[in-house]
């Protein structure tokens, strides 16, 4: 068993970890979170770590995100219609996918 001194500066140090975490998520990128959630979606882990290579880390230091699309993928967040069941429907306007019109 640890001494008490030790025991509580470990604690302190999960807690503040914890509290950061929190925060950084709370304070995170709309399109980012909806990204996360689709990618949630994969079947399998290393489908699910590639899809956030692919989608997020890649994407996001390729293409800027203007507000315009962050006001976006926050109006599928909060709507909420963006789940595995709409995707597994191929009801891809659920998470805000549409195909491109044609002229």
């Amino acid at each position: 068993m640890l001494p008490v001194r030790p025991l509580f500066k470990v604690l302190a140090a999960i807690g503040a970890v914890a509290s950061a975490a929190t925060w950084l998520a709370a304070c995170q990128d709309p399109c980012v979170t909806l990204a996360q959630r689709i990618c949630d979606c994969e079947l399998t882990s290393a489908e699910r770590t590639s899809c956030r290579t692919d989608r997020i880390v890649n994407q996001q230091s390729s293409t800027p995100i203007s507000d315009a699309d962050r006001n976006f993928c926050q109006s599928i967040l909060d709507k909420g219609t963006c789940t595995c069941t709409a995707l597994d429907n191929n009801d891809l306007d659920a998470c805000g996918f549409a195909p491109e019109k044609t002229k």
